[in-house]
């Protein structure tokens, strides 16, 4: 695989994966909004009123070495209610870069997150890698990886909460 910016490389437990921040900010410049603004439904607008409160630092840490805005996620999926006003969300985001070592499939999709297949980030999230299958326009043409986050999010909305899922 060839990059053009400078390349760096980033160890999480089980992964290894080389990427290129400079290229992903550029990519990152070119988009609008996040997925949980362009959806429109109520567990996404949610999402979106506490994404300033539900990332970790390290997590936030992690996103700007990466290149990652955290406004600007690819998807915001809300996974599970888990009762007292807490709900369960995974959301992913896009890297110009590749996994050179570790699982390369999804490690979070429609909810079957576990404690095997994401590492902790403190505060009730978790982050893993996996190969990126439906990246967002700006990322179209370059090798990615997806890097999910799985948090914990509370209920804002005035909207009544979800039902009681996991």
């Amino acid at each position: 695989m060839c990059f053009d910016g400078v390349m760096q490389v980033v160890e999480l437990r089980k992964w290894s994966v080389r990427c290129e921040p400079d290229l992903t900010r550029e990519a990152y410049a070119l988009m609008d909004s996040g997925s949980a603004e362009a959806c429109g439904c109520e567990e996404c607008f949610n999402f979106a009123a506490t994404r300033h409160l539900v990332y970790t630092p390290k997590v936030l840490e992690l996103l700007e070495w990466l290149g990652i805005d955290p406004l600007l996620e690819a998807e915001a999926r809300h996974d599970a209610c888990l009762g007292g006003g807490r709900h369960g969300y995974t959301v992913c985001f896009y890297l110009v870069g590749e996994i050179a070592s570790g699982p390369a499939t999804p490690v979070a999709r429609a909810g079957a997150r576990t404690a095997a297949s994401l590492e902790s980030a403190g505060e009730g999230s978790a982050v893993g890698f996996c190969t990126g299958d439906d990246p967002p326009e700006a990322f179209k043409g370059l090798p990615v990886v997806c890097l999910e986050v799985a948090l914990t999010v509370p209920w804002v909305s005035n909207a009544p909460e979800p039902e009681l899922t996991g």
